[in-house]
C-alpha cells in the first residue's frame, strides 16, 4: 500500500497533464433558447399570442409579445394564434430549415390583425347589408364573407361563402339573392350570423368576431291591424286518425282515416258528427277510397272533402244521407281546406305556397293568394279556416298562425299553443286538430 501512493499520484498528474486543465462552468455545452418576438403590423405586441412548434404548446407570450422556445433538431414549423373574446382571431405559421435564426428577437413576426363585422346597415326579411372595418394590412389579399343560418359556431368549414373581395377598402356588402340547401338564405325569423376573414400574401389569416342577426318575423309587420292570443278552454282526442274538421252551425264534424289492410291500396274515412259539448256521436258514415283525405269543410249545406292520389279531387257530400253527391279534379295539390262563404279555400302546397280560390260549381280557381309562410322558405301550410274578413293559417312546422284580409294582404297573427293540421271556427271559438289527432278549442282573446 505504501508503494501505491507514488504511483497513484504520477497516474494524477499523468492524466492532468495530457488532458488539459478542466472545464469552467460557463465553458459547458449547452441547449440553445432562442427567445422569440411577437407583433402587429403596426408594431404593436401581440401579448398572449398562443405558440406552438411543431404542434408542440410552447406557451403564450408576455406583454412585450416575447417568449422562449424550446427548438428540436432539424426543420420545424411555429404556428402563431391570438384568439379574442369576442370570437375574433388571428393566425400565422413560419417554417425554417433548422436552428432559429440569429436575431429573432430583432425582426419579429408579425400577425394579420382582424377587422371587426359592426352592425348591419340594413335587415330585411330578404337582405342584409353588412359592414366591416378596413384591413390596413401591407400585404393584403382579400376579404372573404362567409354566412351561418342558425348555428353560431362559425368558420370556414361549416358556412356558406358569401363574398370575395381583393380590394380593401370596399368593406360592404349585401346578402340577398344566396340560396343555401335550395333556399333563400336571408329569409323572415332568422336566425343567421357572419364573419369577415382577412387573408394576406404570405398564407397568414385573421377572422373577424362572429356577428348575429336576426331578421324581422314579417316583411310588413308594422302594418298589422289583428292580433290574437288563443287560450285553452277544453281538448279531446280523436278516435282515429283526424283528418280534418268541421262546423255546421250546432255539431263538429270530424274526417276520422285509416287505412283499411289487404293488397289494394283503400283508405276507410269515416265522417262523425259530435256534439261539441258532450262529444256525443250524432251521425256517422263510412266508407273506402283510394285517396287519402286532407281536408273537410262545411259550406252551409253540404260538407266538403279534399282528397289526394295521383291526381287531386274536391268531394261533395249530403250531410243527411251521406251520399257523394259532386266532384272534380282540384287544380293543386293542398294540405287543408276551408269555406269563404262562396268558394272552396285551398291551403295550396309547394315552393311558392298559396291560398286558392276554387269555385264550388265549376271547379274553376279564380283567384290566389300568396303564403306569408313563403317569406320563410316553407312549403305550404297547415290547418286553414275563414271568418268574416280574416282568413286564418296555420305553420307546417311550429304553432304560428297568420291572418290574411279580404285582398289578401297579411293583416296580421295569432299566438296558438299548439301546430294544427285542420281548423274550424266554432262560434267565437277556434277548433285545432294537431297532427297527432288531439282537438282543442280555443278562446280567441284580442
Amino acid at each position: 500500500m505504501a508503494r501505491s501512493g507514488p504511483w497513484l499520484l504520477c497516474l494524477w498528474l499523468g492524466l492532468l497533464l495530457s488532458c488539459g486543465a478542466p472545464l469552467s462552468s460557463e465553458e459547458l455545452p449547452s441547449k440553445r433558447r432562442p427567445s422569440i418576438r411577437v407583433t402587429y403590423e403596426d408594431g404593436q405586441p401581440a401579448a398572449g399570442a398562443s405558440v406552438r412548434v411543431n404542434d408542440v404548446e410552447q406557451g403564450p407570450t408576455d406583454s412585450d409579445g416575447r417568449l422562449e422556445l424550446t427548438l428540436p433538431s432539424g426543420p420545424f414549423r411555429i404556428e402563431l394564434s391570438v384568439t379574442g373574446q369576442d370570437g375574433s382571431f388571428t393566425r400565422a405559421f413560419q417554417d425554417q430549415d433548422g436552428d432559429a435564426p440569429e436575431g429573432w428577437d430583432d425582426v419579429p413576426i408579425h400577425l394579420p390583425r382582424p377587422v371587426r363585422l359592426l352592425e348591419p346597415l340594413e335587415v330585411t326579411t330578404t337582405r342584409v347589408q353588412l359592414q366591416w372595418q378596413r384591413s390596413h394590412e401591407r400585404s393584403f389579399r382579400e376579404y372573404r364573407v362567409y354566412g351561418h343560418r342558425n348555428a353560431s359556431a362559425l368558420d370556414d368549414s361549416n358556412s356558406v361563402l358569401l363574398f370575395v373581395g381583393t380590394d380593401n377598402a370596399q368593406t360592404r356588402f349585401t346578402v340577398g339573392d344566396t340560396y343555401f340547401g335550395g333556399t333563400p338564405f336571408v329569409t323572415a325569423h332568422q336566425d343567421l350570423h357572419f364573419r369577415v376573414y382577412v387573408q394576406k400574401d404570405d398564407g397568414s389569416l385573421s377572422g373577424s368576431n362572429i356577428l348575429h342577426v336576426k331578421t324581422p318575423a314579417w316583411a310588413n309587420e308594422d302594418l298589422f291591424t289583428r292580433r290574437y292570443t288563443l287560450e285553452p278552454e277544453r281538448n279531446f282526442a280523436g278516435t282515429l286518425p283526424i283528418r280534418g274538421v268541421a262546423h255546421d252551425g250546432s255539431a263538429l264534424w270530424l274526417l276520422y282515416h285509416e287505412e283499411s289492410g289487404g293488397g289494394v291500396n283503400l283508405h276507410r274515412l269515416t265522417l262523425a258528427r259530435l256534439d261539441p259539448q258532450t262529444l256525443a256521436v250524432l251521425q256517422s258514415w263510412s266508407f273506402l277510397d283510394n285517396r287519402r283525405p286532407r281536408g273537410l269543410t262545411w259550406d252551409g249545406t253540404s260538407l266538403w272533402l279534399y282528397l289526394e292520389a295521383n291526381g287531386h279531387k274536391l268531394v261533395r257530400f249530403n250531410p243527411t244521407t251521406g251520399a257523394r253527391d259532386f266532384e272534380f279534379v282540384a287544380g293543386s295539390a293542398a294540405t287543408s281546406l276551408a269555406w269563404s262563404g262562396t268558394h272552396l279555400l285551398l291551403s295550396a302546397y309547394g315552393p311558392s305556397a298559396s291560398v286558392t280560390w276554387v269555385h264550388p260549381v265549376t271547379g274553376a280557381i279564380t283567384d290566389s293568394w300568396p303564403s306569408p309562410f313563403n317569406q320563410r322558405a316553407l312549403l305550404g301550410a297547415g290547418g286553414i279556416a275563414h271568418r268574416e274578413g280574416e282568413t286564418w293559417l296555420a305553420s307546417p312546422v311550429d304553432a304560428t298562425i297568420v291572418i290574411i284580409g279580404e285582398a289578401g294582404a297579411h293583416i296580421g297573427v295569432a299566438t296558438s299553443p299548439h301546430a294544427f293540421a285542420s281548423m274550424a271556427f266554432l262560434g267565437d271559438r277556434l277548433v285545432g286538430v294537431t297532427h297527432e289527432s288531439q282537438v282543442h278549442v280555443l278562446r280567441i282573446e284580442p
